[in-house]
């Protein structure tokens, strides 16, 4: 087995899907959060780091054993689970199958550099600010629980150390917070939105969206306060993202029942639906947006227009948490009372009136379904 030095910690193959192929070689467009510019590169030259994973020399220890455990178990099984998420003909799965999805969508969320990096970028600041603020001689800083003398003559080694210090850590914790995060998830239920018109997702560095529980159509929902929470990953009402092409993004869901869910849900959506689930694929990287050139191009035109308090937009908003509320109703109703029943068909033709509703596609299907147990009761 190889000894790699040069890491992804999003591998190639989730990559590729969003890129383009050229002479048996892979390209994505890729946008620093920090510069205009959209660049190409090959996917073998992005999200990758020296050494991220390559453990401190041991005895009878292999430095390269992380790289090779999410080669084997999770780099090499990703096409396949790709395959089964972006096939619209498969909708029942077995355990074996569901624990590979959950494994590979969620390892990417805790091998990414993002928290560490976060963590000596905090390090550092707190190191050059007390240093400014010193009257000459050793200073002390509080970090992580623990007051660290800090020698002026030092300062550059000290926060080389801590930083190599801070990696050993999250390479020592992430595993078993990544294998505790997916049994927390198996019981819950997998959907996949599949996108139906010209919009397209993009994706990024940093791609596992998870959005802690919140209604917002409540009237006291901050969409600030919302995005500035510190998440707990662990939080079982959690709901998880991950786009999985420019055309498909996968969703985990709480489910509260007993048994795990086998079943593979799907949905289609929209334009509007892939502008907001963009602004949080952006917002949740840490430096680089990617996808294809158009797509990247199309999802900052987007922001900007959609972003407008314009009446088109204010109505096109209201409209979609409408729509939200009436479904989330309906749902309710169906659970209650099941598909065949007076009160079900009753909001089903109310909702075909309502404009924000009529054309949904996963409406049309439900209200196909509702009309055709009712049918006898209501000729």
């Amino acid at each position: 087995m190889s000894n790699p030095i040069h890491q992804h910690f999003i591998p190639r193959s989730y990559l590729n899907n969003f890129g383009t192929s050229e002479n048996d070689k892979n390209f994505i467009s890729a946008k620093n959060k920090n510069d205009d510019k959209i660049i190409t590169v090959s996917t073998k030259d992005i999200c990758v780091e020296k050494n991220l994973y390559t453990l401190p020399p041991k005895e009878n220890q292999n430095k390269f054993a992380i790289e090779h455990f999410y080669a084997d178990n999770i780099d090499g099984k990703y096409p396949e689970v790709y395959k089964i998420l972006t096939n619209k003909d498969i909708s029942d799965i077995d355990i074996p199958t569901k624990v590979n999805i959950i494994s590979v969508a969620l390892s990417l969320y805790f091998r990414t550099p993002k928290f560490l990096n976060q963590e000596n970028i905090l390090f550092e600041k707190l190191v050059k600010e007390a240093h400014k603020k010193s009257k000459g001689g050793d200073y002390i800083i509080e970090y992580g629980g623990e007051s660290i003398i800090i020698n002026p003559e030092e300062v550059e080694q000290i926060i080389k150390e801590q930083k190599e210090h801070n990696r050993i850590k999250f390479l020592s914790q992430h595993l078993e917070s990544f294998e505790i995060f997916v049994k927390s998830k198996i019981q819950d239920a997998i959907n996949v939105y599949h996108i139906i018109d010209e919009s397209e997702f993009i994706t990024s560095d940093n791609p596992v969206i998870i959005r802690p529980y919140a209604d917002p159509t409540d009237e006291k929902f901050d969409s600030e306060e919302y995005y500035s929470q510190d998440i707990n990953p662990f939080d079982k009402r959690n709901t998880i993202h991950l786009p999985l092409d420019s055309k498909t993004i996968l969703t985990i869901l709480p489910n509260l029942d007993e048994f795990p869910d086998l079943k593979i849900r799907r949905l289609e959506k929209l334009q509007f639906d892939t502008i907001m689930y963009n602004h949080d694929i952006e917002r949740y990287s840490e430096r680089w947006i990617l996808g294809k050139k158009e797509s990247i191009e199309n999802h900052l035109i987007d922001q900007i227009e959609f972003d407008k308090p314009t009446p088109e937009n204010i109505q096109m908003l209201n409209a979609y948490k409408e729509k939200t509320i009436l479904l989330k109703e309906l749902t309710i109703l169906i659970e209650k009372n099941g598909v065949q029943n007076v009160e079900v068909f009753e909001k089903a033709m109310y909702m075909e009136t309502r404009d924000s509703v009529k054309k949904d596609p996963n409406f049309e299907k439900i209200l196909k379904t509702i009309k055709t147990a009712n049918e006898r009761n209501y000729r």
